[in-house]
């Protein structure tokens, strides 16, 4: 099969080129030589160049202003992200210096309630448990007997009594709280000094009350009397406050009195507790 062949018109390229620069030369010397000839030329070529380099000169300024925008948007978006980190990092500081302070003001109120029992040895325990009733009745601590935990041993916070240890494993304690259902604390009405009987009660809690019984029928007690734990109880070492009293009424066969206590502790809110590291002597009187 032929291939096609390329015309071949006798002129080398290269010597095409040097006739080219020649002819560029004459004009130049032409031009330098006699102005005037080569004047209506120039004016010409300047004619329809200028508005060509002034068309050149605008749009490559406009190149340059919309690549400077790009380069500054660019420069935005970093400084952007930059302050968006920086931000997110104030952020974290900014909670993690809230929690300190909340923790601080919990601290504060374990060492506040401490001093009002100084008679007792006590040792601070964080909440890692609770129960499902939305209050704490049962829960658990993160102390055991690795830390001198011991069944019995009584639980205070707030302002007052939380409840007592009923479990103790190596590195944890559960403690049922006086509002359980099956809680009962024997009590002193301060000012009176009669004694009652507090009895936990899930029900009435969520009113923000427990039930206190058992109160004499002659007892003068009234509404906002302080009730505390008495010496006859056989495990809650006696003086911890539990709470006040309210609606104070005689039961229906006319024996005794009933009534309402609000709980100094918020057992829905319990995160530390202190622990008294000391076990209630049961006194065994001996038979005859």
């Amino acid at each position: 099969m032929n291939s096609r062949k390329k015309p071949n018109y006798g002129i080398e390229p290269k010597y095409i080129l040097m006739l080219c620069i020649m002819m560029c030369l004459c004009l130049i010397l032409f031009s330098y030589r006699f102005p005037k000839i080569f004047e209506p030329l120039r004016k010409g070529l300047n004619t329809c160049l200028v508005p060509m380099q002034k068309g050149i000169h605008v749009v490559g300024t406009q190149f340059d202003d919309i690549s400077a925008k790009f380069e500054d948007i660019d420069k935005l978006r970093a400084e952007n992200e930059a302050l968006r980190k920086e931000l997110t990092d104030l952020q974290y500081r900014n909670e993690m210096l809230s929690q300190d302070l909340y923790d601080m003001e919990l601290y504060k109120q374990l060492l506040e309630l401490d001093k009002t029992y100084p008679e007792y040895t006590k040792v601070g325990a964080n909440i890692i448990a609770r129960d499902s009733s939305g209050f704490y009745a049962t829960f658990t601590i993160d102390k055991g007997s690795k830390n001198g935990m011991k069944v019995d041993m009584n639980v205070i916070a707030d302002n007052g009594l939380v409840g007592i240890i009923t479990e103790v494993g190596p590195n944890y304690s559960i403690v049922r709280s006086i509002v359980d259902d099956n809680s009962y604390v024997s009590a002193t009405i301060m000012k009176t000094g009669d004694n009652c009987i507090v009895c936990g009660s899930l029900s009435l809690l969520t009113k923000g009350f427990i039930r206190v019984r058992d109160i004499t029928v002659n007892s003068q007690a009234k509404n906002n009397y302080k009730v505390y734990t008495s010496d006859l109880s056989e495990k809650y070492l006696p003086g911890l406050l539990i709470g006040y009293l309210s609606n104070i009424t005689t039961e229906t066969d006319g024996m005794t009195k009933v009534g309402y206590l609000t709980p100094v502790v918020d057992f829905e809110h319990l995160t530390t507790v202190l622990v008294i590291t000391q076990v209630k002597e049961t006194v065994i009187i001996p038979k005859d």
